[in-house]
């Protein structure tokens, strides 16, 4: 169903009848040149179904030599998931790679023992944008915990409110808020010191 989408429309015309590629060729393209940071979507669906998520996800890495001790050092894999039951699933059957769990707008993380409820089940957190602005001490709190914060998603076309372009919006996340990286549409714009 997949290679039927035309996705790529939907970031501009230019890039019509472009092809979302599946995880074997996302690996096959940049395994040993590049990391890969995937999203799993809505393991949820799977639910009540004779379906095991989470394996089928570290069968899906070993395939490709992605983790454990033999793990190919040159593609590096972290996880990332909306699904806190997911998360906690990966960290129960030792996934053996980072596992970073994705907030959005609703998310509640506003104290420090919201974070650390989260150690050694996530490595990290990827909050929406809005997520870090109405609390900028989620940063502070899960750098304290030896964890990383990478937000989400900066974009020329949806500049958050007071910057003047996606530059100086990732800017003020990298720099000022001092999150650990950041998800873009606009890697060309990304603010290198």
């Amino acid at each position: 169903e997949i290679k039927r989408l035309d996705a790529g429309s939907w970031f501009d015309p230019k890039f019509k009848d472009e092809k979302i590629p599946t995880f074997d060729e996302a690996v096959a393209l940049v395994k040993g040149k590049a990391g890969l940071f995937p999203e799993l979507k809505t393991p949820e669906v799977y639910a009540g179904r004779a379906v095991d998520f989470e394996k089928l996800v570290a069968t899906a890495l070993d395939k490709h030599g992605l983790r454990g001790p033999n793990a190919d050092p040159k593609t590096p894999v972290i996880l990332q998931t909306f699904n806190e039951g997911t998360a906690r699933k990966l960290a129960a059957i030792n996934i053996g790679v980072p596992v970073v769990l994705l907030l959005n707008n609703g998310a509640k993380f506003g104290t420090a023992d919201s974070v650390r409820a989260w150690k050694g089940i996530v490595s990290g957190f990827g909050p929406a944008k809005a997520v870090l602005l109405g609390n900028p001490e989620l940063v502070k709190w899960a750098h304290a915990e030896g964890m990383t914060v990478v937000p989400y998603t900066f974009r020329q076309s949806a500049i958050g409110r007071g910057y003047a372009s996606a530059r100086e919006e990732m800017e003020h996340f990298l720099y000022t808020l001092g999150v650990d990286g950041l998800f873009t549409d606009n890697p060309d714009q990304f603010p290198r010191k």
